[in-house]
C-alpha cells in the first residue's frame, strides 16, 4: 500500500517507492513488473459518496489521464498508456458529446485480497495496468499522476455515477497474483451503469452494456389525471424496464428491453410506450414478447414482428386495464387489505440494420411515456415533447408535462422504490419529495429512500420481478 493518495480533487501524485508500510527498492519494483509480464499493476480503493445510483454495493469514477515518470540511469521515461478492467461513455463537465473513458468500480469494504501488513487491511477494488517496456532495476523515481474526468453530472447517469464526490482513493502496488483475483471479483460492477467490460470489447458477439445495469431497472410511474394534479398518488400505472445494447466494434448492432408491470391504481386504461431516440435514418426490425403473470406462455398475438426507421418508439403495453386485473377490485397493489398480484412481462428484441455509435443514442432513461385511453392524452417526463399526432396535447412541447407549480405527472425511480397507497399524495408517502420538487431536482435526490411505511404498497423488486 503506497503513502500517497488520490485526492478528493481527484488528482494524484504518487511515489511509488514511498509506501505506507516498510520498504521498496528499485529492484522489487522490476519484480512486481516482471511479475506482471512486464507492465505495473495498481489496486485503487474507490471510496465515493453513497449518493443516488452511488451507493455502499456500487461506486466509481472516471479515469481523464493518467502519466508514470521513470527516472533510471539519469533519464527520464513517461508512460502514459494504460488501462482497466470497465470503461464506459460520459460526458466531460460542460459538454453533452459522450466519449469513452476507462473507469474504476467499486464497493464499500470489498475485501477480495488477504489483508497482511502491506495492506494495512485496507480494502480495494479496481485494477490499473501500465504496460512499461523498460527495467526498473536502475529506477531512482517512479511517480504515477493520474487525474479523475469531471463528469457533467446534469446528465444523470451513467455521468452522475462515474463522478469523483469524496476520496482520497488509496492506491496499491500488486502482484499479478492479486491483479487478477481482484479483476475476477469485479467488486461493484454489477449494479453499476453501462459498464463495458474488456472481455467484451475484445468480444464482437455477445456483448451488452445495460441502464441502468445489468441488474437493476428503472420505475416509470404515472399520475394519469393530466393536465389535473387529482390525487397525486402516483401509482395509476407502475413499470419497471431496463435497456441493453449489443456492441460489436465498439458500435451498438442490437437492442433489448426487459420489463414488467408492477401496479395499476386507475380507473383508466393506458398504452405505455418506450420511446430512445436515434440518429435519422437508423432503421431496424423487432419482436415484441408479452408474457402471461409468472408465465414462460405469451398472450395471444405475441409474439409480434415490427421494423421501423429513425427513433426507436413502440408501444410495449396494450390496455392496461384488462391485462393488470383481480377479480371484484378496481386497483391491482395499490391498496392496504389486497393481496398482491403480478404483472405481465415484456421484452423487445431489435436489430439495427447499420450499428449505431453509442454517443449518437438518446440519454436515458429515456422518454417512456402514457397514451390515456380514457381522456386522450399522452404524458411524458416534463423534459420531452408529445409524440401522437393524435392526441389531445399533441402540440405539447419539452419542458410542459407538469403543472403550475412545478409537479410533473410523469417520474423515473430507482427499483428499490414502492408506490403509495391508493389515494395518498406522493409528497405524503414519501415528505421529501416536496423539497426535491421545490426545488428543481436539485436537492433531496434520494426523496425515494424515506417512505413512512404505513403509506406505501409493499411490493418489493423480489416479487415483481417474478422470474
Amino acid at each position: 500500500m503506497l503513502q500517497d493518495t488520490i485526492t478528493s480533487k481527484g488528482v494524484g501524485n504518487i511515489d511509488l517507492f514511498n509506501l505506507k508500510q516498510g520498504t521498496l527498492t528499485a529492484s522489487d519494483l522490476e519484480a512486481i513488473r516482471d511479475d506482471n509480464n512486464g507492465a505495473l499493476a495498481l489496486a485503487v480503493d474507490v471510496n465515493e459518496a453513497s449518493d443516488g445510483t452511488e451507493k455502499a454495493s456500487t461506486q466509481g469514477v472516471t479515469i481523464e489521464s493518467l502519466s508514470l515518470t521513470i527516472e533510471s540511469d539519469g533519464n527520464t521515461y513517461t508512460f502514459t498508456d494504460f488501462s482497466t478492467p470497465t470503461q464506459s461513455v460520459v460526458a466531460k463537465a460542460g459538454e453533452t458529446n459522450r466519449s469513452t473513458y476507462y473507469t474504476l468500480i467499486g464497493r464499500t469494504g470489498s475485501s477480495s485480497l488477504t489483508p497482511n501488513s502491506g495492506w494495512s487491511g485496507t480494502s480495494f477494488d479496481a485494477v490499473i495496468t501500465i504496460p512499461v517496456s523498460m527495467s526498473l532495476a536502475n529506477a531512482s523515481s517512479a511517480v504515477l499522476s493520474i487525474t479523475f474526468l469531471e463528469t457533467n453530472t446534469s446528465l444523470g447517469d451513467p455521468e452522475a455515477f462515474y463522478d469523483f464526490t469524496n476520496g482520497p482513493e488509496d492506491v496499491a502496488l500488486l502482484s499479478k497474483s492479486d491483479a487478477d483475483t481482484l479483476t475476477a471479483e469485479a467488486p461493484g460492477q454489477s449494479e453499476a451503469p453501462l459498464v463495458i467490460t474488456q472481455g467484451q470489447i475484445e468480444n464482437t458477439t455477445d456483448s451488452w452494456v445495460y441502464y441502468p445495469s445489468s441488474v437493476e431497472y428503472y420505475i416509470a410511474a404515472y399520475e394519469d389525471n393530466y393536465p389535473a394534479k387529482s390525487d397525486y398518488d402516483f401509482n395509476d400505472l407502475v413499470v419497471g424496464y431496463r435497456v441493453g445494447y449489443g456492441m460489436q466494434d465498439d458500435k451498438v448492432s442490437s437492442l433489448i428491453v426487459y420489463g414488467y408491470m408492477i401496479a395499476r391504481g386507475s380507473g383508466y386504461t393506458h398504452d405505455w410506450y418506450l420511446h430512445i431516440g436515434l440518429p435519422a435514418g437508423t432503421s431496424g426490425s423487432g419482436t415484441l414478447n408479452l408474457f402471461k403473470p409468472g408465465s414462460t406462455v405469451q398472450e395471444s398475438g405475441y409474439p409480434k414482428s415490427f421494423s421501423q426507421t429513425g427513433s426507436f418508439d413502440q408501444r410495449l403495453l396494450q390496455g392496461t386495464k384488462s391485462l393488470m386485473q383481480i377479480p371484484g377490485k378496481e386497483f391491482v397493489n395499490t391498496e392496504s387489505d389486497t393481496s398482491l398480484a403480478q404483472g405481465h412481462k415484456f421484452s423487445v428484441a431489435f436489430d439495427f440494420d447499420t450499428p449505431v455509435a453509442l454517443s449518437d443514442i438518446a440519454l436515458p432513461p429515456y422518454d417512456p411515456y402514457l397514451y390515456v385511453n380514457n381522456t386522450g392524452y399522452e404524458i411524458h417526463l416534463p423534459e420531452h415533447s408529445s409524440r401522437m399526432g393524435t392526441s389531445v396535447n399533441n402540440s405539447e412541447t419539452a419542458g410542459g408535462f407538469k403543472n403550475a407549480q412545478g409537479y410533473p405527472f410523469a417520474v423515473i425511480i430507482p427499483d428499490d422504490w414502492e408506490p403509495p397507497l391508493e389515494r395518498v399524495d406522493l409528497g405524503e408517502a414519501y415528505t421529501t419529495f416536496l423539497g426535491y420538487v421545490g426545488s428543481d431536482g436539485d436537492e433531496q435526490t434520494s426523496w425515494y429512500t424515506a417512505p413512512s411505511q404505513s403509506k406505501i404498497k409493499g411490493i418489493g423488486k423480489s416479487f415483481w420481478k417474478w422470474d
